[in-house]
């Protein structure tokens, strides 16, 4: 299994985060590997974003699936301007810490109620 050449495959079903652009002229580089999982980098082809991946290949099933089987999957649209100011704007007015900006609404983080 040539794992460079079967995530060039895949990188047509997915976009860029943050323009919006297909990734099938993105550059893939192999890092390293850990185990069954390796470390990839993907740089867009129009913004130039570089992103981080730890893939997870199960060898049996890559082995399986047909040629030009495609997962299917939801095309998110980019990342607005106006979202990554209302972010800012948030972020800036925000009074607490991490873990309070990620906890679920209307749940307290570390309550110890019982």
């Amino acid at each position: 299994m040539n794992i460079l050449r079967r995530l060039r495959e895949q990188a047509k079903d997915y976009d860029c985060s943050v323009c919006g652009a297909n990734h099938a002229r993105s550059e893939i580089r192999l890092l390293g590997r850990l185990e069954a999982a390796w470390i990839v980098r993907v740089t867009c082809s129009r913004c130039e974003t570089s992103i981080k991946l730890l893939v997870y290949a199960d060898r049996e099933r890559i082995a399986l699936a047909p040629p030009g089987e495609r997962p299917l999957r939801s095309r998110r649209p980019p990342i607005s301007l106006d979202e990554v100011l209302d972010a800012h704007e948030f972020l800036d007015q925000f009074e607490g810490d991490v873990p309070s900006l990620f906890a679920a609404k209307g749940k307290v983080v570390g309550s110890t109620e019982a």
